[in-house]
């Protein structure tokens, strides 16, 4: 399964943002492997372990923890490349949160956000995508651009809008920090972390809010080329991560089958097989390459013992887990848990 990926004019943002605060540009790019051209590239695709361990390194280069916060009060909607002109010529917030939920992947592969109401209150939920299950670490290295999407979400309503936006709460998935006053600062209100999801809760009447800078001919012209660029991607890689993701849901015990995958997909079997070869791959192996991600995952939780890992895989007997997970990675799974 290919890597998600993120566009580099977010990418360039936390790089001209690193400048900002006096970091050698070159220097920073050389410490994580980021090819500082390639920045210069318009809507150039750049690996979410990359982005993320930028993230990390002009952390540790500043010294500022809530360096995600400060991007965001900083942010400007440009930063999002043509995604970002859609969001400027909306008429209302409430557009500008849809179509921001609709263009999340252009800027941010790794993201699924969306938004919804529930007694009279606006949810907007953003949260990073695991590749194959459920991933602590990545709730971790996902924590600067949640800040970043949430603190900007507040700059980018009072700059569209000329309101402040004042949430009632939010939440983030990750371990709260020692120092919460920036935090406080910039939202002003129930802060809670921890949590099963990141989320920006506020009154739904702000929805109606009008867009200052709305022009309904501007907004036609960038959702076309939008919705173009929105084609590409998912095109790229638009069967093999359904299958990876339907596999997940369906190896809990028992061996998914492609047929019953092609079904859940409402697809023929005959046809999901042409797409998958046509996309480099086959269910074959996107069923091995899951159930040996899905073991390395399992196997760090010491919680989970070695037969039920091999149960939830789907392996009838642990001599045969054993002896595919050897293949895998040389080792037994006893010993790689060691």
């Amino acid at each position: 399964m290919q890597e998600k990926t993120f566009s580099g004019y977010l990418t360039r943002s936390v790089v001209h943002f690193a400048a900002y605060r006096g970091i050698n540009i070159e220097e920073l790019c050389a410490a994580v492997g980021l090819d500082l051209d390639i920045l210069k590239i318009p809507d150039e695709r750049i690996p979410r372990s990359l982005h993320y361990a930028l993230w990390q390194e002009v952390v540790k280069q500043t010294g500022d923890e809530n360096l995600g916060l400060h991007l965001g009060e900083a942010f400007s909607l440009g930063n999002y490349g043509i995604a970002g002109y859609v969001l400027l010529n909306c008429q209302t917030l409430g557009e500008v949160f849809q179509k921001f939920c609709r263009y999340t992947c252009l800027f941010c592969q790794g993201v699924l956000s969306k938004i919804s109401v529930s007694d009279g209150m606006a949810i907007f939920e953003c949260n990073s995508i695991p590749e194959v299950a459920p991933d602590l670490n990545l709730i971790e290295s996902s924590r600067y651009d949640i800040e970043s999407t949430f603190a900007s979400s507040l700059t980018a309503v009072k700059s569209l809008t000329g309101k402040p936006l004042c949430p009632s709460a939010v939440w983030f998935q990750h371990q709260p920090p020692d120092d919460l006053s920036e935090y406080e600062r910039i939202f002003q209100s129930d802060l809670k972390f921890s949590m099963p999801a990141n989320r920006l809760i506020f009154d739904a009447n702000c929805f109606s809010w009008s867009v200052l800078s709305s022009n309904l001919n501007l907004l036609t012209l960038f959702e076309q080329q939008a919705d173009a660029m929105l084609s590409e991607l998912n095109a790229a890689d638009r069967y093999t991560q359904k299958v990876a993701q339907a596999i997940v849901q369906k190896l809990k015990g028992e061996l998914p089958t492609i047929d019953g995958i092609a079904f859940e997909l409402a697809i023929s079997t005959r046809q999901l097989q042409r797409e998958l070869k046509a996309e480099g791959t086959s269910f074959q192996k996107l069923l091995d390459n899951t159930r040996h991600e899905l073991a390395l995952r399992y196997l760090k939780d010491p919680t989970i013992p070695i037969h039920d890992v091999a149960f939830l895989l789907g392996f009838s007997q642990p001599s045969a887990f054993n002896r595919a997970f050897k293949r895998w990675t040389d080792n037994t799974p006893r010993s790689y848990r060691l």
